[in-house]
């Protein structure tokens, strides 16, 4: 089944590349050394902020940079990258991280989320001040970026992100590029800055002395003049001279005289190709379809034996390759023969690439090279096929646009054809919110199911079709469309999404009451499936807090998905935390309800802050912080929430919902005594009203009238609009029904109708006292709250309901203070030693992260931590990344210097 989270796996990873891609070539043994250059670009990488090697093919470029890095000192740190045609600044930022690695470079956010940050408001200099930052902290005393084939990347994000990351990068990190062309950077302003260092095709080319050497070193007979003639033919062209030294047991004759580089290579090389034994002349055309040569990539691909001889045999002939620092032989081709050999290939065995590239796709992990080869060979079928099984992960990881730009692959006829490309294009538009692209998606989805007899896969993307209708004026249609699907046998896997779709089109229908018998249907096909990734699909639920009968069926989810999920942050863990804040909330539990907030932020941050989970996110903190009195933290979350539906959001979306965020916000100012904004937000959320917009739309206007009415004292007004919203259930989230019955109560109070004041009181505290939630009262603010508590209602209320009044004004003091820092800590036992700074830094950190901490003190890396605490190196990070950010540090020697000061025994 399609739609599946690879963050609930046990090691969220990235979209799949080739490691070959991170593993810096090996120096050949054979290379003739090249003082000058060499010393050259050693002052240059020490002394510069970029490097640019820059000329056409066959320069050198590659083999320059390899020799240079075994020069640099031992504790240089190194990330390599090679660059591809399809490397999207998603896949390049999967590659920069992961060559970081063993660096343990102290994130703060976790590297697997960084392309879903690169997809938000500003992403990209997100992401480039979450690298910098690590890399500035990173506790190493030099640092080398090296990207070599920068050329071939054509996504301008990636030269963004490096333009971005180069003007802030840290004064011990530098960054090295080969390329045939001039990347699109700013040089001029860094060459006039000195802080650019430059190798053109002048600066690599060989003098006549490297010539001779050259020549030398091939065991050849230096005659007179032998190596002032070669260098005047080949004007020092690195592959020129290699090529000629190969093709020394023949003359050259007239062909060295044609005028393109290309036409002379391509001359040598039919001289060098035939020249070799046949078996390792079709070895290299078989094989030529692949980037990295290893012998069991090459195994399957060919069908040949002794691959692993061969391989041997082209590395010791030194056949125009690069052999990468890997753990078996790996050995990549030169662009200019690997594209020699691809055109003999094509010219005299034409029926043999097709087969080939499909051999090429069949274990190839990095999915975009996997597609590539298919949809090279024609293989439209197969292309769609692998897409369905692998594609849907990308999208949980902020790999959106890479599938979009496979999916673009496609011929308009063989996208056409097949269900499941449609349903990768339906799942594509989420992220930016596109609700019509998915309805028409899914619906085509659907329909092509249908015809191929798959009921299941159909009813899962009809169900998906259904919620982008709800969201694009067509509510009741997808209410009637899923109450027919239901009607359905259907799997579990896809029942529990179904019912998770209708308790939505309830709840935007104004159906408040009958949210949770579906949301309970809902967990009983999800406890049967026992399933975190159908779990998964279902997090998104906090915001239907305090509607009825709502408090069992999120207890009983996050009871069941805590069990399910792992200790890694998910979306399905940070949906949780959401929800077990809401519930302390409702609870009048203001402490735990920040901590569960703080765990959920951390979780969010580290997942690199995608809109589903910061939608709950700021509507959380917009409320609950303004309750706790941190003006500041509700206010951001406020207008971020505001500033991102305005700005960010297709309009479809903003219709649909800009009434329920700004109301959120409304209330978060009349709690804070914000009355100049609450007016402007009134006035804004006057004119939302729409066809797409849900049923409670009318009322969140009616109640931001009733909250301005009251700012300006006009009591009777105020109260005529209050008093059709103070509902016995809730309709809305957030508990508006009970914050309205005690403004309507305040306000009869103020208007001296103490017996109507009182009436309006009884069945929600009576309710309150049977275990009903009490959040909403909160939420009316603290001088209401004093104003009822301090009345004195005789017998109008029974005295238990009286006391209520006042425990619910008992616990808003505390609260109220602003700048309260709530942390997220396990119980554990009273420290052992180390007085009151060993307790402050107990209190701050858990009993795992002090373990983490006890770890890095003692100089372990993330791997060695992982494999003593028996953790994995993911969880790992994320536990030093909060390390940090609690102790206000900014490295691990920092952290470390912490628990050598504060630590327990």
């Amino acid at each position: 089944m399609l739609l599946q989270n690879p963050r609930m796996s046990p090691a969220p990873s990235f979209p799949s590349f080739a490691l070959a891609k991170i593993q810096a070539p090996r120096p050949r043994a054979s290379l003739v050394a090249r003082p000058g250059l060499e010393r050259a670009l050693d002052r240059a990488l020490g002394s510069h902020r970029l490097t640019l090697l820059v000329a056409p093919a066959g320069y050198g470029k590659t083999a320059a940079l390899t020799r240079q890095l075994q020069a640099l000192p031992a504790a240089c740190a190194l990330a390599w990258i090679s660059a591809d045609e399809d490397d999207q600044v998603q896949r390049f930022l999967a590659c920069l991280s992961t060559a970081l690695d063993p660096y343990d470079l102290p994130w703060r956010v976790a590297p697997e989320a960084l392309p879903t940050l690169a997809e938000a408001d500003g992403g990209l200099r997100s992401v480039a001040d979450e690298i910098v930052n690590a890399l500035a902290s990173a506790g190493v005393a030099q640092g080398l970026i090296a990207l070599d084939d920068a050329h071939r990347i054509t996504d301008p994000r990636v030269f963004e992100l490096l333009q971005m990351m180069l003007d802030r990068l840290p004064a011990q990190w530098s960054v090295v590029m080969a390329s045939r062309v001039e990347p699109p950077l700013s040089l001029a302003r860094w060459r006039g800055l000195g802080e650019l260092a430059e190798f053109r095709q002048y600066e690599l080319r060989f003098n006549e002395s490297e010539v001779a050497e050259l020549l030398a070193s091939s065991g050849q007979a230096l005659a007179d003049g032998q190596a002032r003639q070669l260098l005047e033919r080949t004007d020092g062209w690195a592959a020129g001279l290699r090529l000629s030294l190969s093709a020394r047991s023949r003359e050259a004759g007239p062909g060295l005289g044609s005028p393109t580089q290309r036409h002379l290579f391509d001359y040598l090389a039919s001289e060098v190709l035939d020249d070799m034994p046949e078996a390792l002349r079709w070895f290299l055309l078989r094989c030529a379809v692949l980037p990295e040569l290893t012998a069991a990539r090459c195994a399957h691909v060919s069908r040949l034996p002794q691959t692993a001889r061969l391989l041997e045999e082209v590395e010791r002939r030194g056949l125009f390759v690069t052999a990468l620092d890997a753990p078996e032989l790996t050995l990549r081709l030169h662009d200019l023969f690997r594209d020699f050999l691809e055109d003999r290939l094509q010219r005299d065995y034409p029926d043999e690439l097709p087969y080939l590239l499909r051999r090429a796709a069949d274990d190839e992990p990095d999915l975009s090279r996997a597609i590539g080869y298919l949809t090279r060979a024609g293989a439209w079928d197969e292309a769609a096929r692998v897409l369905a099984q692998r594609g849907p992960a990308l999208v949980p990881v902020g790999a959106g646009p890479v599938l979009e730009q496979l999916l673009a692959l496609f011929p308009p006829a063989a996208f056409q054809r097949h269900a499941d490309l449609h349903f990768l294009r339906g799942l594509s538009t989420f992220p930016r919110f596109d609700f019509q692209g998915m309805v028409e998606a899914m619906q085509q989805a659907a329909t092509g199911y249908y015809r191929e007899g798959r009921a299941e896969a159909s009813a899962l993307a009809l169900a998906h079709a259904y919620i982008g209708m709800q969201n694009t004026a067509r509510l009741d249609e997808a209410a009637r469309g899923l109450a027919e699907l239901c009607q359905q046998p259907l799997p579990d896997e896809v029942l529990t999404f179904v019912c998770f779709a209708r308790a939505w089109a309830a709840y935007a229908q104004g159906r408040s009451e009958a949210v949770a018998p579906l949301v309970g249907e809902m967990l009983e096909a999800l406890e049967r499936a026992n399933d975190p990734q159908i779990w998964d699909r279902c997090f998104f639920l906090s915001i239907l807090t305090g509607l009825p009968g709502m408090k069992p069926m999120l207890e009983r989810f996050a009871n069941g998905a805590s069990r399910l999920a792992s200790e890694q942050p998910t979306q399905l863990r940070a949906g949780v935390a959401h929800i077990r804040a809401w519930l302390a909330f409702s609870d009048g539990q203001l402490a735990e309800a920040a901590q569960w907030l703080a765990q959920a932020d951390a979780d969010v941050r580290w997942l690199g802050r995608p809109r589903s989970l910061m939608t709950e996110s700021w509507m959380a903190h917009t409320l609950i912080d303004a309750v706790r009195g941190d003006a500041a933290a509700s206010r951001q979350a406020g207008e971020e929430n505001k500033r991102d539906l305005e700005q960010h959001s297709l309009l479809c979306n903003r219709l649909a919902h800009e009434y329920e965020e700004l109301f959120t916000y409304v209330r978060g100012c009349w709690l804070l005594g914000d009355g100049q904004r609450l007016r402007e937000l009134d006035a804004a959320l006057a004119r939302t009203g729409n066809a797409y917009e849900w049923a409670a739309g009318a009322d969140d206007r009616r109640f931001s009238q009733a909250l301005v009415a009251l700012l300006d004292e006009r009591l009777s007004e105020a109260r005529e609009l209050l008093r059709p919203l103070a509902f016995d259930q809730e309709r809305s989230c957030f508990f508006p029904a009970a914050q309205a019955r005690v403004l309507l109560a305040d306000t009869e109070l103020r208007l001296g109708l103490r017996d109507a004041a009182a009436a309006t009181l009884q069945p929600w505290l009576a309710g309150v006292l049977q275990g009903g939630d009490r959040g909403g009262a909160l939420l009316a603010g603290l001088p209401s709250l004093q104003r009822l508590a301090g009345a004195d209602w005789g017998a109008r209320l029974p005295p238990a309901q009286a006391a209520l009044l006042r425990e619910l004004l008992a616990q808003m003091p505390a609260a109220a203070q602003p700048g309260v820092a709530m942390q997220v800590a396990a119980p554990r036992a009273a420290p052992a030693a180390g007085g009151a700074r060993a307790e402050a830094l107990q209190s701050l950190l858990t009993e795992r992260e002090l373990e983490v901490l006890e770890r890095l003190a003692a100089g372990d890396s993330n791997k060695l931590i992982a494999r003593v605490l028996d953790l994995s190196p993911h969880t790992v990070k994320r536990h030093v990344a909060n390390i940090l950010g609690k102790l206000g540090a900014d490295t691990r020697g920092q952290a470390a210097a912490h628990w050598h000061r504060d630590g327990v025994s």
